[in-house]
């Protein structure tokens, strides 16, 4: 029942912070109302403590920025109109891989290695209601 009771809290947390959102506002305010979503996500899925959290979030922000830097670098080559090739795909994939690999051991000396497990699967449940709640915004919500 609490899991329930979590979930659904978080997403109508989601939901009002996607919904608050202007149409005409810029993507800049956009994006930061997203990162805040994805902070509070976090914070409710790894329930760390303040030593956790003093630890954790410096190292998780500089990992997010690293990864917005190699994203917009590789959004740069396709900024000229043509798609990126397989082999492009794979490097962007791999260097998405390294980083990840990079950051490991310092996010697991702040949190350990259960709570970044857990990490990895909040990041992916984040992507996913992200996703979900676009959609139903665009189409409206779903009927069953």
């Amino acid at each position: 029942m609490k899991k329930i009771k979590s979930t659904l809290v978080m997403t109508l947390m989601l939901t009002s912070l996607l919904l608050s959102a202007q149409p005409n506002q810029e993507g800049k305010n956009r994006s930061e109302k997203i990162e805040s979503m994805r902070i509070a996500f976090i914070t409710e899925k790894l329930n760390l403590n303040a030593a956790e959290a003093q630890k954790f979030w410096p190292v998780y922000n500089g990992y997010r920025n690293d990864l917005k830097t190699l994203r917009q670098n590789f959004k740069k080559t396709e900024d000229d109109g043509t798609p990126l090739t397989a082999d492009e795909r794979l490097e962007f994939d791999q260097k998405k891989l390294d980083l990840k690999k990079l950051y490991k051991p310092q996010l697991e000396a702040a949190i350990g290695k259960e709570k970044l497990n857990l990490l990895m699967t909040a990041e992916e449940e984040f992507k996913k209601e992200l996703m979900q709640i676009m959609i139903e915004k665009r189409d409206g919500p779903r009927r069953y």
